[in-house]
């Protein structure tokens, strides 16, 4: 069987004069006196099975001659081929990412095998980019600045690898106005301000492990939407910064351990916020204002106008659970802080004697609706 990733292959041979060659039973070179042929065939995606025969002026069909080739438009890349031969097929794979991205047609995919690949990839067209597992396939940083992948295309998802940034490139992944884009089942760590920043885009960014970035895991610009769900987002300064108008659904994430924030909204963000386990941060989900960007910011942590059901685990946040600083309430109803109490806030007398996070807020006209609150965790 022979593979290949060109789906125009010219079969030819030679042939007796005086004859035809037919082509699973179609004739496609007709009776001629040449003693030699060729013919433009276009694959199948798959296995082809081409059986060649030639008849002669008489109707005598020659014994059959079977050509099976396999046709498979994916391009393929394997860091350990050193053999000197490349050209993306599973048996000749290319051993970089960025070859295989020029090559492969929109729609299709590179694959890539389990190694590392030391690159800066620009994703240009529709593609899936999927490496052999995010345990084993390392796309690194290191020496590069700027973006480690920036995505240029719509219909493009990235997923199994682990994308580090070794402290070296600013950003893991980047985007801006495109849309269909699908970032699943990775790591992505070690980027020296976000691990994803996007902006006027609706990504689902679900099961992947954002930690270790020196700034934010995701950082949310204007016009950002999307659902970012099922994700560990740990060990970051911010878990989440939702900014501009971004209005972003997040949900069943760990949000936990980053030495600022777990969730942060500024500006006119509007996220709606449910189902996730928000904890050992600084603050849980701060609501940042000040005069210049207005009172627009508007989270919904619960029974708001978002939708959400709250449903979040608020718990062990160091300062505070949830902290608006807003002059406008925000609502954070269905959730569990830690007691059966309910949050501590303030001028509640039962602070002292509750072991929950902070319901907090200090603004004239602001503070926090978290009644009902669950009475265990959910």
């Amino acid at each position: 069987m022979t593979p290949t990733n060109i789906s125009i292959q010219i079969l030819s041979g030679n042939k007796e004069a005086s004859s035809s060659i037919w082509l699973n039973g179609t004739v496609v070179i007709s009776l001629n006196l040449s003693t030699d042929w060729s013919y433009s065939y276009n694959l199948s995606e798959g296995t082809n099975n081409i059986s060649v025969t030639s008849c002669d002026a008489a109707g005598n069909q020659s014994s059959a001659v079977t050509a099976i080739i396999e046709y498979d438009p994916n391009t393929y890349v394997d860091a350990g081929n050193a053999s000197g031969t490349e050209d993306g097929t599973e048996t000749h794979p290319f051993n970089t990412i960025a070859e295989g991205i020029v090559t492969v047609p929109p729609g299709k995919s590179v694959i890539v095998a389990a190694g590392t690949y030391n690159e800066k990839l620009i994703i240009n067209k529709g593609i899936v980019l999927q490496g052999a597992g995010k345990e084993s396939t390392f796309i690194n940083g290191l020496g590069y600045a700027g973006n480690l992948i920036t995505i240029e295309a719509d219909n493009v998802t990235i997923s199994g690898f682990t994308i580090d940034g070794n402290n070296s490139t600013s950003v893991g992944i980047y985007f801006n106005n495109y849309s269909f884009i699908s970032i699943n089942n990775n790591i992505i760590q070690n980027n020296t301000s976000y691990g994803i920043n996007y902006s006027n885009s609706s990504p689902t960014i679900e099961n992947n492990n954002i930690k270790n970035n020196n700034y934010s895991g995701i950082e949310i610009a204007t016009g950002g939407a999307g659902i970012i769900k099922n994700n560990s987002i740990v060990s970051n300064q911010y878990g989440i910064r939702t900014c501009g108008n971004s209005s972003s659904e997040i949900t069943r994430n760990d949000i936990s351990n980053n030495s600022n924030t777990g969730i942060y909204c500024r500006e006119s963000a509007t996220p709606i916020i449910s189902y996730n386990t928000i904890n050992n941060n600084s603050y849980g989900v701060l609501i940042d204002y000040n005069l210049t960007w207005g009172a627009l910011v508007n989270p919904d942590i619960g029974g708001g106008e978002g939708g959400s059901v709250g449903k979040n685990n608020i718990t062990g946040n160091s300062i505070h659970g949830v902290s608006n600083e807003t002059p406008h309430t925000i609502k954070a109803l269905y959730n569990w802080w830690g007691d059966a109490a309910g949050p501590k806030y303030p001028r509640n007398p039962n602070n002292t004697t509750i072991s929950s996070d902070w319901a907090y807020w200090s603004a004239t006209g602001g503070d926090i609706g978290f009644y009902p609150w669950l009475s265990a965790a959910p």
